[in-house]
């Protein structure tokens, strides 16, 4: 049966607003990759950083860059516990103060050249940024069915949009006004978002009174069957799309030469951002109107998978672009899928938690597939990519048979 719509009780101004948040979430992280780069690994390093063996700074800089996502993996779920709990408004106000003071940290840090205060912004940023999935919770808890699955496809276009074009945006700041650059610019969008979210009136939400915000046993006790199988999935397909785009890296340098400087290899990076893009603005909402959303995460994993084969097996660069437009297609339309059919089975009471889960799960995908990539590539090119199409096929066995009904909360 197709999905059923629902009305959808958010403004635009609302809707911009919360897109503008999630978009903070990702791209504070990406627009600063290069001014960390410029900071820890190039003739602009900070005094102390240049006193430092290469292979220290090199270190340093994968710490730095790696922390933040392990706190917010942590912290994000119980911040979002506390938002279901009390006022999902109000923390956001205070997640977008947290980040406010996370991007102005760094800018401080370079002008009196201090490493641990650098560090420092860069892991309070990292809390800040627990504003993302409560502004999906939002959304995820005022639609329904064809809507809902159309609302996280705008989500992961706002986030693809951060991740493709983040870092040339950094890039283009650093070069042209400094590393301070991007630092400002998150921190002037963090302000823009605090002022829209004072200016939007939130739909009421559903808030249990008397239950301890610290524990995730209640919130489990009151999904439904199936919660976790969607929650693996979206580890699982985060975690297969990562090991692929990591392995690119590899893929073109050894196979065919082409350096990761190439033109070549950027137009390739920058095509995965706008196919992806593409497919999420038309793709989810037309399938949806033929089949359920549970039919079209099966589906769709299982041609990521074939996709994935096809990327491994293709002899040249031009059936390796082929392979990766169809893939990229798969793999995008597979998020507001999974994301719709893990909010589905939630309690409209837990909604940000839900979603502070899936971010977990995202993040501790990349995390992980970033160190495994390396390993798995000493042992053949091509690993990674075929496990990749392992990781689909799995996650498409264990999509859940039945689909979910509506649940509420109850105190």
């Amino acid at each position: 049966m197709p999905t059923t719509t629902h009305h959808l009780a958010l403004k635009p101004t609302t809707l911009f607003t919360l897109y503008c948040i999630i978009f903070l979430g990702s791209a504070g992280f990406f627009i600063t990759i290069p001014a960390y780069v410029s900071l820890f690994l190039t003739d602009h390093s900070l005094a102390i950083a240049q006193n430092m063996p290469i292979e220290q700074r090199r270190t340093l800089f994968g710490t730095v860059m790696s922390a933040a996502p392990f706190i917010s993996m942590f912290f994000t779920p119980l911040i979002a516990r506390f938002a279901d709990r009390f006022s999902r408004k109000v923390t956001m106000v205070l997640c977008l103060i947290i980040a406010a003071i996370g991007f102005a940290m760094p800018i401080y840090a370079i002008v009196i050249g201090s490493i641990a205060l650098l560090f420092a912004g860069n892991m309070i940023n990292s809390l800040g940024s627990a504003s993302q999935p409560i502004a999906q919770a939002i959304l995820a808890d005022n639609s329904r069915g064809k809507t809902k699955a159309t609302l996280m496809s705008m989500v992961a276009i706002v986030m693809t949009a951060a991740m493709s074009f983040g870092p040339a945006l950094g890039s283009k700041l650093s070069a042209t006004y400094g590393t301070q650059a991007p630092f400002y610019t998150c921190l002037i969008i963090a302000i823009f978002c605090l002022i829209l979210l004072n200016l939007v009136r939130l739909p009421p939400q559903i808030t249990l009174h008397n239950e301890n915000p610290l524990s995730f046993v209640a919130p489990l006790k009151r999904s439904q069957p199936g919660l976790l199988a969607c929650l693996a999935i979206v580890f699982i397909c985060q975690f297969s799309w990562s090991l692929y785009f990591q392995n690119i890296a590899f893929i073109f340098p050894q196979k065919w030469g082409i350096s990761v400087e190439s033109s070549f290899y950027q137009y390739f990076m920058m095509a995965i951002g706008v196919v992806m893009i593409c497919s999420l603005l038309f793709l989810p909402r037309l399938i949806l109107a033929r089949i359920n959303v549970l039919s079209a995460l099966r589906i769709t994993t299982l041609f990521a998978a074939i996709g994935m084969i096809l990327l491994a097996i293709t002899p040249t660069p031009n059936t390796h672009i082929a392979a990766m437009i169809f893939t990229a297609v798969m793999v995008a339309i597979a998020f507001p899928f999974y994301i719709t059919a893990l909010s589905d089975r939630a309690s409209e009471a837990d909604q940000g938690w839900v979603m502070a889960m899936s971010s977990a799960m995202v993040g501790l995908a990349w995390t992980l597939s970033g160190y495994l990539t390396s390993v798995f590539v000493n042992i053949d090119l091509i690993l990674p990519t075929t496990i990749a199409a392992v990781g689909y096929v799995i996650a498409m066995i264990i999509v859940p048979k039945k689909a979910a009904t509506l649940v509420t909360a109850a105190n």
